[in-house]
């Protein structure tokens, strides 16, 4: 039995890890097998102390990683305690981009996986889409055509194409590949932008008139248009470096 002094836990694979982690873990474990309530108290501090039988200090620096990846957090004041949390994608999306810029990568990388992704969902979302989502795509396009600067949308049309198939995998990555564009894009024209937004209209009928083949082409066509004009750079645009718009579909609805 673990004392409330212990802080580490050795394990038969590896050297000790800190007991802090060992309860983030089962507390997350946990929330996920209970389906993530957010806002569900899981106890106070004292509770929790007695539960995993540990010192204040390890329930604290558990309370910090959980807090850390936005999984639950501390609620101060009466009936306070560890709650759940909803994770933030934008954090997602910041953590997979500076991993892939650590790692290093490559445009041609870039578009050739989000060309796979972008006709998988364009394909599906043609045979699915229903009127909310006609009227969503068509009110994304709208905000395209008062965009300055498209690398500034957390939202396109084609992250929106993603969310509406229903497929939260699909969603995150096509969020993650928008959001290496958003960081890494070469400013286009004025022409460009005009003929990105007649792709993109062009793609919204297709998907709407549920030809999944139209709208598989025009996603290769584009992508590789942008492609050939080496659309996103080795480098950080500057503009958009310290950006933190949270890339989730309700910030435009």
């Amino acid at each position: 039995m673990a004392r409330p002094e212990d802080e580490t836990a050795s394990t038969s694979e590896g050297p000790p890890r800190p007991r802090a982690a060992d309860v983030a873990r089962a507390i997350e474990d946990e929330i996920v097998a209970a389906g993530w309530r957010v806002g569900e108290a899981l106890g106070s501090e004292t509770s929790l102390m007695a539960r995993f039988e540990v010192g204040r200090s390890v329930i604290r620096e558990a309370c910090r990683i959980l807090e850390s990846r936005h999984v639950a957090k501390p609620r101060r004041g009466p009936g306070g305690g560890l709650v759940v949390t909803a994770p933030e994608r934008s954090a997602v999306l910041d953590h997979a981009s500076l991993y892939l810029e650590y790692a290093g990568f490559a445009a041609a990388d870039l578009f050739e996986t989000m060309e796979t992704l972008e006709t998988a969902a364009a394909a599906q979302l043609s045979a699915t889409i229903d009127p909310a989502g006609v009227d969503r795509l068509r009110q994304v396009l709208a905000e395209e055509t008062r965009s300055d600067d498209l690398r500034a949308q957390a939202v396109t049309v084609h992250t929106e194409i993603a969310r509406l198939t229903g497929n939260p995998v699909l969603e995150l990555f096509m969020h993650i590949g928008n959001n290496l564009a958003r960081i890494h894009g070469v400013s286009p024209t004025e022409a460009e932008r005009r003929w990105i937004h007649e792709r993109n209209v062009e793609l919204v009928d297709a998907i709407i008139a549920g030809d999944a083949l139209a709208a598989q082409r025009n996603v290769r066509r584009r992508i590789r248009a942008m492609t050939r004009r080496q659309a996103v750079s080795a480098d950080r645009t500057p503009t958009f470096t310290d950006t933190k718009a949270k890339a989730t579909s309700d910030d435009r609805q």
